[in-house]
Order: C-alpha cells, then sequence, then structure tokens
C-alpha cells in the first residue's frame, strides 16, 4: 500500500460516517469502524454480508432501483434515504450515497458510498411537525367547534322535530334525512381534523394533490373568521408519489401562515395548483429549480408581508419562533422540511406590506407526465342493491353498547344471525369453543383487555380462513396496509352507516 492509498485508509477509517463497498451482487468487501457501529455487526459479522439483510421488502424494492439506476447509467447517487434494520432487529434512519467502483478492465465491480444515521434527525423533525400540528390545531379549535356546534344544533332540532310528528311519515323522515346529513357534515369534519394530526409515516403512494387541497380548504372555510376571505384556482389534476398526511400538513401550514399574516386586518386568501413545465434549470429566489414538468402549489396572503431576514429565520427549524410572537410561524420550517422529503422546491415571494405567495414545485415523473382530466378523478361509489343474504352468522365485537345494538337489529333485519360480544376476551373464548360456528368477525379495534388486531391475529391462528372485518374510529397503532397483511379482510374507519357496512360485509362473504 502506497503512502497515498495509507492516508486514505486513514481518513475512512477516522469518519464518524460509515463507508462501505460491496460487489455487484451487494455482498460487503470492505469497510470502517463506523459502519459496524450503524448495522450493529463486527467486522467478522459484516465480511461477505450480503445488504439484503438490512432491509425489509419495502425498502429492498427502494434501494435495488437506486443501485440499478447507477450500475445502468454510470452516474452515482448523492444521497437518498431509506429505513436499515440492524443486527438487533432495531431500525435506523440512514442517508446513503451509491457511486460504482471501477475495476482494472474499466468495468464495474460493484458500489461504495457513505452511509450517515440520520435517526436523531429525523426524530427532531417529527416531533417538531407534531408540536407545529398541535399548535396548528389550536389556532383552528375556534372555527371547529363553532362548526361542530352548528351542526349538533341541527340534529337535536330535526330529531326533536321528528318526534312531533311521528303521526305524519313523510314528514318526519324528511327531519330525519336532515338529521343523516348533518352527522355525515361531523363525520367528515371529525375525518379532516383526524387526516391533519394522525402521526407522520412514511407512506408515500401515488397522490392526486388535487382531492387533499380540496379537503383542506373545505375545513379552513369552516374554521377561519369570516374577515378572511378564500379564493382558490385548482387547476392541476397531476398525481405524484407522496405521503397524504404530510401533504395535508404542508397546505394547512401554509394557509395558516398566510391567516396569522392577515388576522389583524383581515385580507384575500388564494390557493392555486397549476401544471408547470420548465424547460430549462433556472433559479427562483436563490433556490434551482431543474429543467422538466412540474405539479406547483401557490399560497398567496396580502398580509404584512417579511424581508429576507425573516424568511431566513422562519425555514430554519431550530430558530427561536417564540421571538416571532407568531406560534404559526414553525409551519414554514416544517413545510420545507417535508417538501424535501418529497425531492420538491419552496420558494418564497415576499416584501414587507406587500403580501406574501409560497411556491411549491412538485415533480411529476414518468407517466405521471400525463395530464389528467377531470373525467379521471374518482367517481363516488354508486349504492348497491342490498338483498337478503343467507343465512350466515356475524360476530359483532364492540364495546359500545349503542353500536352493538343498532348494527345488531339492521344486520338481523337482512336476514344475518348475529352474536354480540362487549370485548375481544369473550369473543376470543367463544370462538375458541366454536371456530366454525361463525362466518364473519366484525370487530372494534379500541377495546379493554384485547384490542381488535390481537383479537384479529389470535383468532386467525385457530382458523387461517376466517373472514375479519376491523373497524376503528382512531388508531396510530394499527393501519390499513397493516391490518390486510395480516390477513384481516377489510379495515374500515368509523362511523360507518349500516348499509355501508351492510354492502361491505356482502363483498367480504363474495370474496373467494
Amino acid at each position: 500500500m502506497n503512502p497515498d492509498e495509507t492516508s486514505l485508509k486513514t481518513i475512512v477509517e477516522s469518519l464518524e460516517d460509515g463507508y462501505y463497498e460491496v460487489d455487484l451482487t451487494g455482498n460487503f468487501v470492505d469497510f470502517n469502524p463506523a459502519m459496524c457501529d450503524i448495522t450493529g455487526y463486527t467486522p467478522e459479522e459484516l465480511t461477505g454480508l450480503n445488504n439484503r439483510a438490512f432491509m425489509d421488502k419495502k425498502n429492498a424494492k427502494k434501494v435495488f432501483h437506486v443501485f440499478n439506476q447507477v450500475h445502468q447509467s454510470g452516474k452515482g447517487c448523492k444521497t437518498f434515504d431509506w429505513k436499515l434494520l440492524r443486527k438487533d432487529g432495531s431500525a435506523c434512519r440512514v442517508d446513503i450515497s451509491v457511486f460504482l467502483v471501477i475495476g482494472p478492465d474499466g468495468n464495474p465491480v460493484g458500489f461504495h458510498g457513505i452511509v450517515r444515521d440520520m435517526t436523531q434527525q429525523k426524530n427532531l423533525e417529527i416531533r417538531l411537525q407534531q408540536s407545529q400540528k398541535l399548535e396548528a390545531i389550536g389556532t383552528l379549535a375556534t372555527g371547529i367547534s363553532h362548526d361542530f356546534n352548528n351542526i349538533l344544533s341541527g340534529i337535536f332540532g330535526y330529531a326533536q322535530l321528528a318526534k312531533t310528528c311521528l303521526d305524519n311519515p313523510q314528514k318526519a323522515e324528511n327531519h330525519i334525512d336532515k338529521v343523516l346529513v348533518a352527522a355525515q357534515r361531523a363525520a367528515e369534519l371529525v375525518q379532516q381534523v383526524l387526516t391533519f394530526s394522525r402521526g407522520a409515516g412514511d407512506l408515500k403512494k401515488p397522490l392526486r394533490i388535487y382531492l387533499i387541497v380540496k379537503e383542506t380548504i373545505k375545513l379552513l372555510r369552516s374554521s377561519l373568521p369570516s374577515f378572511i376571505e378564500m379564493e382558490d384556482q385548482l387547476e392541476s389534476r397531476q398525481m405524484i408519489p407522496a405521503d397524504p398526511a404530510k401533504i395535508h400538513q404542508v397546505i394547512m401550514n401554509l394557509c395558516l401562515n398566510a391567516f396569522q399574516a392577515m388576522k389583524k386586518e383581515g385580507g384575500v386568501l388564494t390557493v392555486s395548483l397549476l401544471d408547470e413545465e420548465i424547460p430549462r434549470p433556472k433559479q427562483v429566489c436563490g433556490r434551482e429549480i431543474g429543467a422538466g414538468a412540474y405539479l406547483k402549489l401557490s399560497v398567496t396572503d396580502t398580509g404584512h408581508g417579511m424581508d429576507e431576514k425573516t424568511i431566513d429565520m422562519l425555514l430554519d427549524p431550530e430558530a427561536d419562533f417564540e421571538k416571532t410572537g407568531t406560534g404559526a410561524d414553525k409551519g414554514l420550517a416544517v413545510a420545507q422540511s417535508i417538501v424535501d422529503e418529497h425531492e420538491g422546491v419552496l420558494v418564497i415571494h415576499s416584501q414587507p406590506d406587500k403580501g406574501t405567495t409560497v411556491e411549491i414545485y412538485f415533480p411529476v415523473a414518468g407517466d405521471e407526465k400525463k395530464p389528467v382530466s377531470d373525467a379521471a378523478a374518482p367517481v363516488p361509489a354508486q349504492p348497491e342493491k342490498v338483498s337478503q343474504s343467507g343465512r350466515k352468522t356475524i360476530m359483532l365485537v364492540d364495546d359500545e353498547e349503542a353500536i352493538r345494538q343498532i348494527y345488531e337489529e339492521f344486520l338481523k333485519g337482512h336476514g344475518y344471525e348475529v352474536k354480540l360480544f362487549e370485548n375481544g376476551v369473550s369473543a376470543l373464548t367463544a370462538f375458541e369453543a366454536d371456530p366454525d360456528g361463525v362466518d364473519l368477525v366484525i370487530t372494534d379495534m379500541t377495546m379493554p383487555e384485547l384490542t381488535g388486531d390481537k383479537l384479529s391475529e389470535k383468532m386467525l391462528q385457530i382458523r387461517p380462513d376466517i373472514r375479519i372485518i376491523l373497524w376503528c374510529g382512531f388508531s396510530e397503532d394499527i393501519s390499513e396496509d397493516t391490518a390486510i397483511q395480516m390477513g384481516i379482510k377489510k379495515y374500515i374507519q368509523k362511523p360507518v352507516s349500516p348499509r355501508d357496512l351492510l354492502q361491505v360485509i356482502h363483498r367480504v362473504l363474495d370474496e373467494k
């Protein structure tokens, strides 16, 4: 080893970040001590170990896609993030670079790069996002409570009117219909709040941002004071890979910041969603935007505006936000963090006393560049024709008595046998005694002693083909994807109308 190689080896060995070299199949051939610290393996264990050991199927697809791109193009990848599984099974978030190793004959022989443990930083970002969500919900609380009180007033009023005209079935039915409409409004409002407040995850999937923006505007219109006028220009229907909850948070943060800038004197808040094609790279407010197709989200206010120093401070996640006097200021740093995760670009146009416009450019890739017409937007499912079922037996498990009574009566009226249980323990005991005596299990998620997911897991161990519907008001412990992977047939969120539940039951029982 010549002096230059010795010096380079010394530098690599002293790095706090992990350094790795793998062959073309992903087996480790060289690494530094920091790589052992990150993965939890000894040097002897790591030598020759395949990088598949560090990832689950979801992350493997992402990692191998990057490695394949580097191999085929010859161009290195400076950084991408993924969840690395350590030897003890714990997970850490890492940023990793990937470059080709070229052999003496000029052909690729493997890959090398740097791995940086970002777990602590990612956790801080998540805490910042959650903290900002709580502040934002506080800002919206007055408007939300006002809307809820209006809804409840309608429910109480129409229910009492229905009782006074039972001798006039047509009139009573009209009042009851009004109660159902108000209840649906309440359910939608709860769902919007939960969408905004639910925990951060890694849930990127093809997303039509247009639908998220519409829902957010709907929530804001019912929450912000009347002296804030809202306008929108929602032209783009593009889909991009994105996490719905995080995109919802970005839109909400920008709109609440705009409200803060106008809450003393009022003004106009404008949200737009446009397609934009950038033929060549350009600089916008000091940020470079590469050539390509973009979905551009803009939020504009007519408030007090900001100077460059203020903008820089608000984009700094470590800044002392209390000094600004506006709690929602954290939202801009959070939005910047989320936009970075989605490989977008956030730019701010603002001057003191001239308002502010925040623009976000989300890159549109591959087939998603094709324009999507209104006709391609999701169409609400048409109600299925409800027919009499066979004499199937349903086990209904829920700790709320009113829910058990309502759905028992409705399902019996449609020809089902219904067995009711108020907790998971008694339901499991009955199932163990006669596992073949039930055709379908409907269970709540949140129950004392034995939760719905644990109950489902135990039932599936006894009878793997049992059909289970898990319903849930809200839970951070389980998602639809997790439920399906467990073997649960359907995951639905409360509230669900008896008729909608009946349609789900028909589909689940009809599956082969």
